[in-house]
């Protein structure tokens, strides 16, 4: 695992003072590289220039990612990217594996009030606001496509647009009250971008008794769903051997039966129930009917086009387990538990140590 250091450019080594006719020439090329107000030197020079389509940031690899290399001239360089990306202010952004000193130098100054990079993949297209807030991530193959950019600039067009769509969204919002207010707010948590970070407590405000469980569709994560079956004492899930589909059964009904949450969110708590079906004795029947029922929920989402998958898997692989094999897998289960739950102990307590000293 490398620390990945931020920079624009390499450092350049100093050289000699021009001859005048050299001077002269350099003098007529140096403003034309730096003529476009769409392409600034550093980070803050671009959030200062950005308008309501914000910042586009390329993050490439110089020394590591020779494909991010070819797509800076391929795909970022091009003219077609500043058609496609309105007044958004563009930044090329390399990250070092191993940076010399002047290159670390350098970093500091360029990348100054960059948001983090969720992940260190090059090449990541990286789009903010024109506050400085990060609304949508586009790392690697999957997302960027080819070295040509035609996936690239399709997949920053949809987010550009979601993002003045949210804008849209939101000063028609501002002339709204109560639940009215609150249904455009909602529209707002439905687009593929990052949701505005205050985007719950304006729907409370506007909704206090959550009558149209816009607060409730927003603020329900599956995260924060497994977080709420946290062992307070220790800090370890409760989801462990000793756990029973019954002990998880009513707060996962509360998130499946609730309407207002989103499919997938619903289909999460599902996926609980049905691996911890996997584990009990005679839990196959009520797996299977666990898998059709999440697939009505949202046969198309991503948890809906897992599950008959699911069903090849696991529907059947107990089918002709003897007394004998089970009572054997079942042993194996339960001291792979207990090492497991001695190594997270002793992680804990290693941090803990760490942390006093």
């Amino acid at each position: 695992m490398f620390v990945a250091t931020v920079a624009l450019c390499p450092a350049q080594e100093p050289t000699k003072p021009a001859a005048p006719a050299e001077q002269d020439q350099s003098a007529a090329e140096k403003p034309s590289e730096q003529k476009n107000p769409r392409r600034p030197e550093t980070y803050q020079d671009a959030l200062l220039a950005a308008g309501d389509d914000g910042v586009i940031v390329f993050c490439y690899g110089p020394d590591w990612n020779q494909r991010s290399v070819r797509m800076l001239q391929s795909f970022w360089n091009q003219a077609e990217l500043e058609k496609v990306t309105g007044q958004a202010v563009l930044v090329a952004v390399p990250i070092y594996e191993y940076p010399d000193e002047k290159q670390a130098d350098e970093s500091r100054r360029i990348s100054a009030g960059m948001p983090p990079i969720p992940f260190k993949v090059c090449p990541t297209v990286m789009l903010v606001d024109k506050n400085g807030t990060m609304y949508a991530n586009l790392p690697g193959m999957d997302f960027l496509g080819d070295e040509k950019g035609s996936t690239a600039l399709k997949n920053i067009a949809d987010k550009l647009a979601a993002h003045r769509k949210m804008l849209e969204l939101m000063k028609k919002a501002d002339s709204l009250n109560g639940v009215e207010r609150a249904k455009v707010l909602g529209e707002i948590g439905e687009l593929p971008i990052e949701k505005p970070k205050n985007l719950v407590d304006m729907l409370k405000a506007a909704d206090p008794n959550d009558s149209t469980g816009l607060v409730r569709r927003n603020e329900h994560s599956a995260l924060k769903f497994l977080y709420k079956l946290m062992d307070t004492k220790d800090g370890f899930l409760k989801v462990d051997f000793h756990t029973t589909l019954h002990d998880l059964m009513d707060e996962s009904m509360k998130v499946i039966n609730d309407k207002a949450l989103r499919a997938e969110d619903r289909q999460a708590a599902y996926c609980l129930l049905i691996g911890q079906a996997r584990r009990e004795e005679g839990g196959s029947k009520r797996m299977k009917n666990m898998i059709n029922a999440s697939m009505k929920i949202d046969p198309n989402s991503f948890y809906g086009r897992a599950m008959p998958r699911l069903t090849q898997l696991w529907g059947n692989e107990r089918a002709n387990e003897t007394a004998d094999e089970r009572r054997a897998r079942r042993s194996k289960e339960k001291e792979d538990d207990k090492h497991r739950r001695q190594r997270d102990r002793e992680v804990k307590k290693t941090e803990r140590n760490t942390s006093v000293e």
